[in-house]
């Protein structure tokens, strides 16, 4: 019996070992890491391409670190829009392999002229994603990558990657810094008003620059308010080329006093056209575009300056 006892103690220990184990779960098998649909840095990208369900096409490119639209048109560009959707497309995981070397992408729901992300670096490649259908699971969508294989993304991921050419556009025409702002003027087909300050500039309440609307004394806020509410004007239809405009008829002008006094205006001007009187289109300071605005939003604007000046103080 006591030759047996060694082995007994082996068994105990070899026993007690494999239980450890399984709660340290030494034996579950690991899942592979999850793979990035690219393998890219922001400063590799040169230019990206987005052609959506509708077959249009949107597309940016690069050079010295600023982007500029070259398809459909040379809009001015939302900043914030481009550095969201570049932190999106290197955030995106894969999931497994659903097939690898595809013969036929159609029965997935891949199309050759939808849907699609093309994005060249500064290498010189190219790499290309085409997203198609919903998998079964309700939660991803299709990819072909490269046109190597088809795996999945999650589906909550294509509505930030899937832009089109309006969420890449500024659509707000006026624009300016507060903190130097120092009047603003306005001359409209029925009203007019003027903010002057008596410094250099600077709407915050904590300033000590004195405010006046229309002649009368105000507090910063006030022009803080009236700032506020034009800036956050957006056009609310796509841009047109200036020189596009028929028949304009002057609407507004809108002078923006920044700093000191002998500083350079910004001048904005606003316009109507033949058959459409609903519409104000506004041609920033050497602006090539003319942001549609609603006439109702800029007479709101335009009869800001008597009402506060009735309200304020």
């Amino acid at each position: 019996m006591r030759k047996w006892i060694p082995t007994v103690l082996l068994l105990v220990v070899l026993g007690a070992g494999i239980v450890y184990a399984k709660s340290q779960n030494f034996f579950r098998e690991q899942a592979p890491a999850a793979r990035q649909l690219v393998q890219l840095t922001q400063g590799d990208i040169t230019s990206f391409a987005i052609t959506g369900k509708d077959g249009k096409t949107v597309e940016l490119t690069q050079h010295d670190g600023k982007w500029s639209m070259s398809k459909p048109q040379s809009y001015p560009l939302n900043g914030y829009t481009i550095d969201n959707w570049l932190a999106a497309i290197q955030n995106v995981k894969l999931g497994e392999v659903v097939e690898s070397s595809p013969k036929d992408v159609a029965k997935y729901g891949i199309s050759a002229t939808n849907n699609q992300i093309q994005i060249k670096t500064k290498d010189g490649s190219e790499h290309t994603f085409a997203f198609g259908e919903t998998l079964p699971s309700g939660d991803a969508a299709y990819v072909l990558s490269d046109k190597k294989e088809v795996a999945s993304v999650p589906l909550d991921t294509l509505s930030g990657l899937l832009l089109g050419a309006a969420d890449f556009t500024d659509t707000t025409p006026f624009d300016w810094d507060d903190d130097k702002l120092s009047g603003l003027e306005w001359e409209g087909q029925s009203a007019s008003w003027m903010l002057k300050s008596s410094g250099d500039g600077g709407t915050g309440e904590s300033s000590s620059t004195t405010w006046t609307l229309n002649g009368k004394s105000v507090t910063g806020d006030v022009g803080t308010s009236l700032s506020q509410r034009i800036k956050n004007l957006a056009s609310s239809q796509s841009l047109r080329k200036a020189s596009e405009l028929n028949k304009p008829v002057h609407r507004f002008t809108l002078s923006v006093s920044l700093g000191k006094q002998d500083n350079p205006q910004l001048v904005y001007q606003g316009w109507t056209v033949n058959g459409d009187p609903d519409t104000v289109w506004v041609v920033p300071p050497q602006s090539n575009w003319a942001y549609g605005l609603s006439a109702s939003d800029v007479k709101r604007i335009e009869q800001a300056g008597h009402d506060q000046t009735q309200t304020g103080k």
